[in-house]
């Protein structure tokens, strides 16, 4: 085969004509083979330098002087993506040569931030791995977002108890990076509040401390809070709750608390329902009429003294009437 170097328009691009007839001629009436000529390194622009999280931005590579047209891949981090659009057309400098473009379009969340987008050229005259390695350029993604915030427990690892010293951390992640400041929902945050940027420290709790606390953070794209509702229990055992929830600052009452007083009113219920029924079943059998002696008489008497005296000799003349049989 005879190689041809034809005349470099551009650096560093060799261009070798593909074995042909073992003929001179062959150079001027052509041969059979096309020449293949390799891509020159691509250039790959975006619409926006900076983007923020939930838009869209727009990258275009090219690539030019290649035989045939060479074919681009994009890449996001390692993640192959589907070009949003292509085309080629011939070089009007560069007779049969193609300028190639393609172009990609993103919509970007925080977590594509500072990933690399790579526009990667393919052609058959490239065939090592180091030369396709070289014909490829890439772009960081630069997204800001607004924060996201957690307000964790540092100290105690369980129950808020009176006299314990409690230290709550805020952990803000956003781009620029958050301010942040405290406050006390619906109350002024007590005097002894100990604030140093991303920590609150609060010395000799006690119920009066009662309350939801929230971390706020902020930057120029948003912001986003937590917030920490601080239940103290007193110090009695029989007060300290089992369970404690550290993330929300919640302190539970156990479920034996709750057990042993519907326990006791179970009793106290079913003690009256008890006494209830006695004292029922006794009025029901001693229901009736009771008459005295006394008011033997008093039908026909004419007033209470009559009365008495009709009732006393009612009680005479019975005695009176007994009989006696000898």
């Amino acid at each position: 085969g005879i190689k041809v170097r034809l005349h470099q328009r551009h650096k560093n691009v060799r261009r070798t004509v593909s074995p042909c007839l073992p003929s001179a001629c062959c150079l001027f009436s052509g041969c059979p083979f096309s020449p293949t000529v390799p891509p020159e390194m691509p250039t790959i622009d975006a619409s926006k330098d900076v983007v923020k999280e939930g838009e869209e931005v727009e990258f275009t590579c090219t690539t030019s002087g290649s035989k045939p047209a060479a074919a681009i891949k994009w890449l996001k981090g390692d993640e192959e993506m589907e070009e949003s659009a292509s085309n080629f057309e011939e070089d009007p400098k560069e007779g049969k040569l193609f300028n190639v473009t393609s172009t990609l379009v993103l919509r970007v969340s925080r977590l594509d931030d500072g990933l690399p987008v790579t526009c990667q050229v393919h052609h058959p005259a490239v065939g090592d791995l180091q030369a396709m390695k070289d014909l490829q350029t890439q772009r960081y993604l630069d997204v800001l977002y607004k924060p996201q915030v957690q307000v964790a427990v540092s100290y105690p690892q369980g129950p808020t108890r009176e006299g314990d010293t409690l230290e709550l951390t805020c952990i803000a992640n956003g781009k620029p990076q958050p301010a942040l400041t405290w406050l006390r929902l619906d109350e002024e945050m007590p005097e002894r509040a100990i604030i140093s940027v991303e920590n609150l420290v609060l010395e000799s709790l006690n119920k009066s401390d009662n309350g939801t606390y929230r971390c706020r953070a902020f930057n120029k794209i948003g912001e986003s809070y937590d917030d920490y509702l601080l239940h103290v229990y007193a110090t009695s055992p029989t007060a300290e709750p089992s369970t404690h929830d550290s993330r929300a600052g919640t302190e539970v009452p156990g479920s034996v608390d709750h057990a042993v007083i519907g326990g006791v009113v179970a009793v106290v219920v079913f003690a009256i329902l008890c006494l209830l029924i006695v004292l029922g079943r006794y009025f029901a059998r001693h229901k009736g009429t009771y008459f005295t002696h006394e008011a033997k008489g008093a039908d026909d008497a004419a007033d209470a003294d009559t009365a008495i005296i009709n009732a006393e000799g009612g009680q005479n003349n019975s005695d009176e009437k007994k009989e006696y049989f000898i």
